[in-house]
């Protein structure tokens, strides 16, 4: 195996752990109550309803932004708290759009240029795909923690075990 095979089957590896956190929280949060999905702590980013919806969106404005202005089928999300159902749908949808951007004859380097105006590279865009949901969903590990609640393991520990390619202990 080459280094760009390798490199290719790490950032394919890295999109699928982002997408099975995402799945893993939304269903976490399915199982909380309303008052708790209205948490909120210090330092993080809004409710823990709310965040999801923040990571997915920021998600959607990131594909957006690779594909040339093509969203995915109900990718805008309104300002107000949309049901989990829906952001779930939009994740499996965000994760899909991803792996096709990455299965495209792209030049990962090409400039892209952000609705904000910045001028960055796809590789910079797909990396924080996956940090910006990485954050937030480490914001509502400290929300529920502060609230003396033990969120679901979605480190990549856990997702190499899960899939049956790692014997690595768990936290």
């Amino acid at each position: 195996m080459g280094i760009e095979q390798l490199t290719d089957a790490t950032l394919r590896r890295a999109v699928e752990h982002n997408d099975s956190a995402n799945q893993q929280l939304l269903e976490f949060c399915a199982n909380l109550t309303e008052e708790q999905r209205g948490w909120t702590s210090p330092g993080t980013y809004g409710s823990i309803h709310a965040c999801p919806q923040h990571i997915l969106g920021g998600e959607t404005g990131y594909l957006f932004s690779l594909t040339g202005g093509e969203l995915p089928p109900g990718a805008r999300l309104p300002e107000t708290l949309v049901p989990l159902e829906q952001l779930r749908a939009l994740a499996q949808s965000n994760a899909e759009s991803m792996e096709r951007v990455l299965a495209a004859a792209t030049d990962p380097e090409r400039k892209i240029t952000r609705p904000s105006g910045a001028i960055v590279p796809a590789t910079v865009i797909v990396a924080q795909f996956i940090h910006h949901g990485s954050d937030h969903r480490a914001h509502i590990g400290s929300i529920l923690g502060a609230h003396g609640v033990e969120g679901p393991s979605l480190d990549a520990w856990a997702f190499g075990r899960a899939i049956g390619v790692s014997t690595a202990p768990l936290r």
